[in-house]
């Protein structure tokens, strides 16, 4: 196991420039220039930085480790998506999904080993919570998937925090981890391209909300009265509707930008004509977009999907209210990568082999 205070992906750039002043007399500009080597060329054999004098290279080689996610498995759909199979530390697994759509790919990361909340309609729910991620471990997961993106001619222009975990319950791993894909010396996305989404955790949500962290936000609300969220979203139980949409209003936008409000449409139990007239009242004058997310019978656990009709129904009428809504159907369903299918054991035993195959 790696030491975290050897762990290069564990260090913010401000921290770095500490640690090079301190332990090895270097300047702020000796920080840039790891971090570009790093970040933006993906080097990390100090032997090829050869902006830097070799004996300050060895010195940084005893000093700092760059970790990897071993990749147990890598299995591809029939729509382009391709799910990953990482190894962290310890031996534990955790699923990343690469997500093909007509314009952009984006990467869906997890954050924790299982996950707490126990939402009744997500496979990792059943999984329980094992452990949160170090910044290391998510950042090791972007660099997994870049690294094997090679493979395919492509990459990923969005990253959202939408995989294993509840990412607010692991608060500090995932702040700091966007803040290094954000520094512009670091992977340089752009805050906009970057999405947290949360279960609801209402002091987090405001915490992120006071920080200086700049991310997009995207919260699961998936029903319109107490009684049924409670029923689907344990966490509703804390904190019910009034409380979270009060967060949800005073979380900070900028221009243009709005809070993604997720609604996995469960057939016959949130999808009424009543709730999409709530959903529609309880919207309105908020600075808000909609996902209805229809949700995937493959998850197995025991709700129904809407008809598709009743789907475009449903975004019909909240346009006719004056909402944005988008309907995100499900990608790589028949690889269980697909909205609320993630999960695995918490370890196994023997390394997988990756499954080399060939891009849809």
């Amino acid at each position: 196991m790696t030491g975290p205070d050897k762990d290069f992906f564990n260090y913010s750039y401000s921290e770095l420039v500490d640690v090079l002043a301190k332990e090895f007399d270097a300047t702020k500009f000796r920080a840039t220039q790891l971090f570009e080597w790093v970040y933006r060329r993906g080097v990390t054999d100090f032997d090829q930085m050869t902006n830097i004098s070799r004996e300050l290279r060895v010195r940084l080689a005893d000093r700092f480790v760059f970790p990897v996610a071993a990749v147990n498995d890598r299995q591809i759909s029939t729509d382009g998506t391709r799910k990953y199979l990482f190894e962290v530390e310890g031996g534990d697994l955790v699923e990343s999904v690469m997500i093909k759509q007509p314009n952009r790919m984006t990467l869906c990361v997890s954050s924790q080993v299982g996950c707490a909340m126990g939402c009744k309609f997500c496979r990792t729910g059943t999984m329980g919570l094992k452990r949160s991620l170090s910044t290391s471990e998510i950042i090791r997961q972007v660099r997994g998937v870049l690294e094997d993106a090679k493979n395919f001619g492509d990459s990923f222009s969005n990253i959202v925090f939408m995989g294993m975990g509840e990412p607010l319950h692991n608060f500090d791993g995932v702040t700091r981890a966007v803040k290094l894909l954000t520094d512009p010396i670091g992977l340089g996305m752009s805050p906009r391209k970057v999405t947290v989404s949360t279960v609801g955790l209402v002091p987090a949500i405001r915490k992120l909300a006071a920080s200086d962290v700049s991310v997009s936000l995207a919260v699961s609300l998936n029903a319109t009265t107490d009684e049924i969220r409670s029923q689907v979203m344990p966490i509703n139980d804390r904190f019910p509707i009034s409380e979270l949409l009060d967060a949800i209003k005073a979380f900070p936008v900028g221009p243009r930008k709005k809070v993604t409000i997720e609604y996995v449409m469960l057939g016959g139990l949130n999808d009424t004509e009543e709730d999409r007239k709530r959903l529609a009242k309880m919207m309105r004058g908020m600075p808000v977009k909609i996902n209805l997310i229809p949700y995937n019978d493959n998850a197995g656990l025991g709700f129904n999907s809407p008809s598709r009709e009743w789907v475009y129904e449903w975004q019909r009428y909240m346009s006719s209210q004056g909402l944005q809504a988008f309907i995100r159907w499900s990608k790589g369903a028949d690889i269980a990568a697909a909205c609320g299918q993630l999960a695995t054991n918490s370890k196994r035993q023997s390394r997988l082999p990756v499954l080399e195959q060939a891009a849809a």
